[in-house]
């Protein structure tokens, strides 16, 4: 769906933000040589923003990859802390030595496991969610994470137009059907639900900001 616009203006927003320093620029080059997704750095700078704005005492992270995401929430915190599930031991592992060498470790309460049996489990309530886990179950993941996020709470879900297919469900192999139906259904689903008002920025891969009514 990006087409020469959609890069230009990705390029123009990204060069109106601070540079990132030497580990976020380390984490970055490494993700890219090896097909790690990671937020665009706009999209980080929208978590800092957002983080410093709530100003949460606790937060939830669905998906911590190698650690970018919850780099930019961890040092917008004033206090509190981050909560970071990964499913992949590796990559728990390189978060958990990105968040030391940027000086954020102390603030984050990292796990290695499958999220769909954790998030059920915890029994915190956060002020803040973060989701960028698996696309296709951001409707699971909103059913439990309803239960944890309090009342006022924001939850922000990433990559929710997955490169545009959910516009015009153009995607471009069959097994990828059920993953932007389920995301398109997870965004249609705000219109008839007074429970949470949601808006849809179209940074990066689409970032969806949910807020849960009081």
């Amino acid at each position: 769906m990006k087409d020469v616009l959609d890069t230009e203006l990705q390029l123009f927003l990204r060069s109106i933000l601070p540079d990132e320093d030497e580990v976020q620029t380390e984490l970055r080059d490494y993700a890219d040589a090896h097909h790690i997704s990671v937020v665009d750095p706009e999209v980080g700078y929208l978590l800092h923003l957002l983080t410093g704005l709530v100003k949460p005492e606790s937060v939830l992270e669905i998906g911590t990859a190698i650690g970018c995401s919850g780099i930019y929430i961890a040092r917008a915190m004033e206090q509190g802390s981050l909560t970071t599930i990964e499913l992949t031991e590796e990559r728990h592992t390189m978060a958990l030595d990105y968040f030391r060498r940027a000086g954020v470790a102390d603030k984050i309460h990292a796990i290695c496991g499958d999220a769909r049996d954790i998030v059920p489990q915890l029994d915190t309530q956060y002020d803040m969610i973060f989701m960028d886990a698996a696309k296709g179950q951001y409707m699971e993941f909103l059913a439990v994470a309803d239960r944890i996020l309090k009342p006022g709470g924001l939850l922000v879900a990433d990559n929710v137009l997955l490169n545009g297919w959910v516009v015009n469900l153009n995607y471009p192999r069959h097994r990828q059907k059920t993953m932007v139906y389920r995301m398109k259904a997870f965004l249609e689903q705000f219109k008839e639900n007074p429970a949470y008002q949601c808006s849809v920025v179209p940074l990066g891969d689409g970032v969806a900001l949910i807020r849960k009514c009081e």
